[in-house]
């Protein structure tokens, strides 16, 4: 029997300008699994302001969020901040990112009200479960995100496979013959020392 292939979710944001902060519109409910088929009405999903934070480890939500969802707490967490650590709620949501991408039964700490325009922080809770991009071209900033991770995206690799391809005349350049970048060093003492290498 073949081995089912994994769901794929996959959203792009695209910021006009180079964005100093990454915030999505998204949504937030009670949580509720809607694969298991159990005749249940899926809760309300509350529109929301995420901000994704690789600082942060796990996601959190402003008490007014946890207040209109009527959130009862599961248990209670330490939290570290800017003000130190406290005590803090903790609480089981569905996320719903865009693209009906959704993350369900995300454990959730209680944060005073946020400095910024959102509601919420994507924390690594969420960010380790897929692939996350950013760059910034032509002006804009394109945001992707995919669950689950597929593949490792490696610059460096990416960057050698197009820029320095270690051959001679279609031979593959041995450690001891002359770098192909003309340094007159050994390929082993140049562009061979290193994997971060940058075209001369």
């Amino acid at each position: 029997m073949d081995n089912p292939q994994p769901r794929i979710n996959v959203f792009t944001t695209i910021f006009n300008g180079l964005a100093r902060e990454i915030i999505n519109n998204c949504g937030i409910s009670l949580p509720f699994d809607g694969r298991l088929n159990t005749g249940e009405t899926p809760p309300k999903v509350s529109p929301v302001k995420a901000l994704w934070d690789t600082g942060a480890t796990g996601s959190a939500i402003t008490p007014a969020v946890a207040k209109s969802l009527g959130l009862i707490p599961t248990t209670k967490a330490n939290v570290q901040h800017a003000d130190g650590i406290s005590l803090q709620n903790v609480y089981l949501v569905n996320i719903y990112l865009p693209n009906n991408v959704v993350v369900p039964f995300v454990k959730v700490t209680e944060c005073k009200n946020f400095i910024g325009n959102f509601d919420i922080i994507i924390g690594m809770d969420i960010i380790s479960i897929g692939d996350f991009a950013i760059t910034n071209v032509g002006q804009k900033t394109t945001f992707s995100f995919r669950i689950p991770s597929l593949k490792t995206i490696d610059y460096v690799k990416e960057f050698n496979d197009i820029y320095h391809k270690p051959t001679i005349l279609g031979k593959k350049l041995g450690r001891n013959d002359p770098c192909d970048c003309g340094s007159g060093l050994k390929y082993k003492n140049c562009h061979g020392k290193t994997k971060t290498s940058f075209p001369n």
